[in-house]
């Protein structure tokens, strides 16, 4: 198991890249974004990112304050702010990751998270932390529940506050805490991402900078029967929904899970057409 970061091509094949994760827990990527896109997302989201202060606006616990940070800078509903966002959605190293690692435990997968985090100067260290205990009352033993990325939008400096992960906690019992000689950094150059999966130990960087703000895409896909950490159904407007591919629109979560989140017992697809 290696300690330092494995970094690889996005056209890896998914089978050889599902291998790095299940070793690690955690994989850089480059060219994950082509600079179509990179720029393409940037360019879609710069405005609502100059009208969206730093800081929680409706924290549903007071703890999630300091977490998410006071001088961070966050957007949820990705899909409805960022059509470039729809291509990745639909076909990736990501969908292609997700079909190896989630597919065995559930018919489909969801997006669970489309996000951006935004670090500005001065910004401390977010906690280590792993994503999959927001469903902290699912118990051991359990299946990987999820597999998500940081994309940087921007450039990623210990500086600016690259993410920590620790490679190889996945792997570790729940409680072991991780010494300063196990953090990595995430440094990586615009259009790059920080694979991981659910289980992994991460948080976000200090931003140590006087001006510079460090821009991530927080983007993963969670078991189809789980309860996504964002609301899609209310993040993405239902208009703009009928507009995406069918690919985007199911993964949102208008695909039903065999007999969960039916609508009239039956397909929520239909609302769609409309």
């Amino acid at each position: 198991m290696a300690n330092q970061l494995e970094r690889v091509q996005s056209s890896i094949d998914a089978k050889e890249l599902a291998k790095f994760l299940e070793r690690d827990g955690a994989v850089v990527v480059t060219n994950a974004l082509t600079e179509h896109q990179l720029a393409g997302i940037n360019g879609e989201l710069d405005d609502a990112i100059a009208a969206t202060a730093p800081g929680l606006r409706n924290p549903t616990s007071d703890r999630f304050v300091e977490f998410y940070g006071a001088r961070t800078i966050r957007l949820d509903g990705l899909p409805a702010k960022s059509k470039t966002f729809w291509s990745i959605m639909e076909s990736s190293f990501m969908t292609r990751v997700a079909d190896e690692l989630l597919l065995p435990n559930c018919e489909d997968y969801l997006l669970n998270t489309g996000q951006l985090i935004q670090i500005g100067p001065g910004e401390t260290v977010q906690a280590l932390h792993r994503d999959e205990d927001a469903w902290s009352y699912y118990k051991q033993p359990k299946p990987l529940l999820q597999v998500e990325a940081m994309f940087a939008l921007s450039d990623f400096t210990v500086e600016n506050g690259a993410t920590q992960v620790v490679p190889g906690s996945h792997l570790w019992e729940p409680d072991r805490e991780a010494q300063a000689h196990e953090i990595q950094r995430a440094v990586m150059e615009a259009g790059s991402a920080l694979l991981y999966l659910g289980n992994a130990l991460h948080g976000g960087g200090a931003n140590t900078t006087a001006d510079q703000w460090r821009r991530g895409m927080f983007f993963g896909f969670v078991l189809g029967w789980l309860r996504t950490e964002e609301n899609m159904f209310l993040t993405v407007p239902l208009e703009v929904a009928r507009e995406m591919p069918t690919r985007a629109q199911e993964l949102l979560g208008y695909k039903a899970h065999g007999g969960i989140g039916v609508v009239d017992v039956g397909s929520p697809m239909a609302l769609l057409a409309g």
